[in-house]
């Protein structure tokens, strides 16, 4: 029941955005104070992404074929074989018809002469210039609209295979077209990962061929991290957790956060403009969906737990035995905000009616919280216990009882945050936290 108004709201947001959509060609909504739940801009946060922008390639190389169905011209590489550039413009108009038709995304803002670019590029000149890395570029800032809004151009490797990962290919650079006409001030790592999202939507076989290994053996890094393409485009699943956790159809809640995120860069600034960011939204929209007095804090630690039940699972800190006496662990890695530590302990040998005494300390300045997982022989989760502990303490303990027919038990760590300020996605450096845990059996 604590779902419902999240859907709804979600909801009644994609419809605010299409009317504004047809009516004047922007997303335009709310000022960002408002949008962010009639919070004061952030003072203490480093700014937005650059602005940064790409020049096409020069069309005096190129051959051009246009679509026939929408608005999209593919500007097509020397050398590169005309069935090639017919399959890619097929994709295009595939991915168009279900990122802008099917899921209602905003178009990417098109050129005076009304037409989106693509180019296939082929090896050749992918080599010659690697700043032309896709899945797309934005070239300037639109005057034309009254919240930021850039116009791109798509980017397509001439040498991906035709079929699902052309197909793959082609949504990724729709879906951030897109993202660039609604929200250009998107951090780089949220970016990646929302366009990875929605691209597996619009390409169903997607999803079989989607890999996560990256994302899974990092799980104390923060969900996006931009230094890292492979690693964001595994934090997607982030996003499409969320989409089916708390959207009513598929891409609501990406909807829902572009809706409410754009932002007013002031003309000649070197970067954009820095709040309301998607995490802004998410604080204030996911408030209470979980439980009546639920945060964005539990949002980031039911995820984690989630993450442990994937294949592959997330990388584990430390796989021990029962402890036969009592045994201290340090954390291999210290943990960055909204990044996880995972502990295995073996019940394999404990006597009957055994507990299990953890006690869990880590360093001040910040939010670190703990949870306990029961699994059973089969690899099912039996129990998801919470450890709890002061708001800004730095000590967390529990006794597990009840645990015959438990075959192992997972201790989770989560960093949801600083104690200083919100968890912020441009801040691009987070400070990561060391951990210590005492385990004992009773």
């Amino acid at each position: 029941m604590a779902r419902r108004p999240t859907k709804i709201a979600l909801s009644l947001c994609l419809v605010c955005l299409v009317c504004l959509l047809c009516l004047s060609g922007s997303v335009a909504l709310a000022s960002g104070e408002d949008r962010a739940g009639n919070a004061e801009p952030r003072t203490d946060s480093p700014g937005g992404p650059n602005i940064t922008f790409a020049l096409p390639l020069s069309d005096s190389e190129l051959a051009t074929v246009c679509s026939q169905r929408h608005g999209v011209c593919l500007r097509v590489s020397p050398h590169v074989a005309p069935l090639t550039a017919l399959a890619t413009l097929a994709s295009v108009d595939r991915a168009w018809e279900a990122l802008i038709g099917v899921l209602a995304f905003p178009p990417p803002q098109t050129h005076l002469d009304g037409s989106w670019d693509a180019y296939l590029i082929d090896p050749s000149i992918g080599d010659r210039d690697p700043n032309l890395s896709g899945p797309a570029l934005s070239t300037e800032r639109d005057p034309r609209t009254h919240f930021d809004s850039a116009t791109s151009f798509g980017i397509i490797d001439a040498r991906t295979p035709v079929g699902c990962q052309l197909d793959w290919a082609v949504a990724r650079a729709v879906a951030r077209a897109s993202l660039w006409r609604a929200v250009p001030a998107t951090d780089e790592g949220s970016a990646r990962a929302q366009a990875e999202e929605l691209a597996r939507l619009a390409v169903p076989c997607a999803a079989a061929e989607a890999n996560v290994e990256e994302f899974q053996s990092h799980p104390e890094r923060t969900l996006l991290d931009p230094s890292s393409v492979a690693f964001d485009r595994g934090a997607s699943f982030f996003f499409e957790w969320l989409d089916a956790t708390f959207s009513r159809e598929p891409g609501g809640l990406i909807r829902g956060l572009w809706a409410l995120a754009p932002t007013r860069t002031p003309p000649g600034a070197t970067r954009w403009s820095t709040a309301p960011t998607g995490f802004d939204v998410l604080r204030v929209s996911l408030k209470g969906a979980l439980a009546s007095d639920s945060t964005l804090d539990d949002i980031f630690v039911h995820f984690a737990v989630r993450r442990a039940q994937w294949n592959p699972p997330a990388r584990l800190a430390w796989h021990i035995p029962w402890p036969q006496s009592a045994r201290r662990l340090a954390s291999p890695e210290p943990v960055s905000p909204t990044g996880a530590s995972y502990v295995l302990v073996d019940h394999a040998g404990a006597r009957a009616g055994s507990k299990l005494r953890m006690e869990a300390q880590w360093e001040d300045y910040g939010r670190l919280r703990w949870v306990v997982m029961k699994i059973d022989s089969a690899g099912q989760t039996t129990a998801v216990l919470p450890v709890t502990s002061l708001v800004r303490g730095t000590r967390a303990s529990m006794t597990v009882e009840s645990l015959d027919a438990v075959d192992r038990i997972l201790i989770v760590g989560i960093n949801v945050g600083s104690t200083e300020h919100p968890f912020d996605p441009d801040q691009a450096e987070w400070e990561p936290h060391g951990w210590l845990l005492t385990l004992a059996a009773e």
